[in-house]
């Protein structure tokens, strides 16, 4: 079996299986297909926006979605926020693993909210709440302190929204952190270092640790743990758990905990 790309958004060519459904609203196309037991979702692209196991939807699919539930290791995670719907794969993960914590899903597209529950088989449950909005607006009017983990997955049809590398929005998702919160930035490569964007992250956050998958265009991807709170990785105490989530999550991320590295430690 060929193993699963790094992609930021797994590019399939023409192997994005039976289309389901289809339809459009002012952004574009949103397309669900089925291969095999995946379900599948894009925005008129060849390139996956999600991948979920229809019978299995808390199991994470693409690599670098796992790689982001590493997040889950540098805070308790009372009160989690998620920046992208999609067809719900983190939402399902999470709410399967974690049920007594709060989950709030911003997603712009009303049109794919409607799909996730349809389609995909949305969580309707209480400790859940989906909200149409855009991620810059709904971010810039958080309460401070009110989420202690933000998940950021911001992509359009062809690659990642502007927003998210946006000076506003690193502010904005730090000022909504609690005290030793974490932000945790899926981005289509490492930001260079020098940019504004990373003298922002650097200036705001204590700790910043790095996934960088490397690979070719359209297969690469940079997670970005930015940790408002010291943290020791590669220690007995966090190698345990990481080990422990591994175990409870059932996916490989001990190996993924292998591969992440320092960028730079402030303050």
């Amino acid at each position: 079996m060929k193993p699963l790309q790094h992609g930021a958004r797994i590019n399939h060519g023409s192997k994005m299986g039976k289309e389901l459904f289809r339809t459009e609203d002012d952004e574009g196309h949103i397309i669900v297909s089925q291969r095999g037991n995946r379900r599948l979702l894009s925005f008129g692209s060849m390139l996956e926006q999600s991948c979920v196991l229809m019978d299995k939807p808390y199991y994470l699919i693409h690599e670098y979605t796992q790689m982001m539930l590493l997040g889950l290791l540098f805070v308790e995670p009372h009160r989690m926020s998620i920046l992208g719907l999609g067809g719900g794969g983190l939402v399902h993960c999470l709410s399967h693993f974690y049920p007594q914590s709060t989950i709030n899903v911003v997603e712009i597209r009303r049109a794919v909210i409607d799909i996730a529950y349809e389609w995909f088989d949305l969580p309707r449950l209480e400790n859940i709440e989906i909200i149409n909005d855009d991620a810059m607006h709904y971010m810039t009017h958080c309460k401070p302190a009110s989420t202690d983990l933000i998940f950021s997955d911001l992509y359009q049809a062809d690659g990642m929204s502007a927003c998210q590398a946006q000076q506003d929005f690193i502010v904005a998702c730090y000022h909504a952190l609690s005290e030793s919160g974490c932000l945790v930035l899926n981005f289509h490569h490492k930001p260079i270092s020098g940019t504004l964007l990373m003298d922002t992250i650097e200036s705001f956050f204590d700790i910043i640790i790095v996934y960088d998958s490397g690979g070719a265009p359209g297969e690469h991807n940079a997670i970005l743990f930015c940790c408002k709170g010291r943290v020791a990785i590669h220690q007995p105490d966090m190698n345990a758990q990481a080990e422990s989530l591994a175990k409870r999550l059932k996916m490989p991320l001990r190996e993924h905990y292998r591969k992440l590295e320092y960028n730079i430690q402030r303050r």
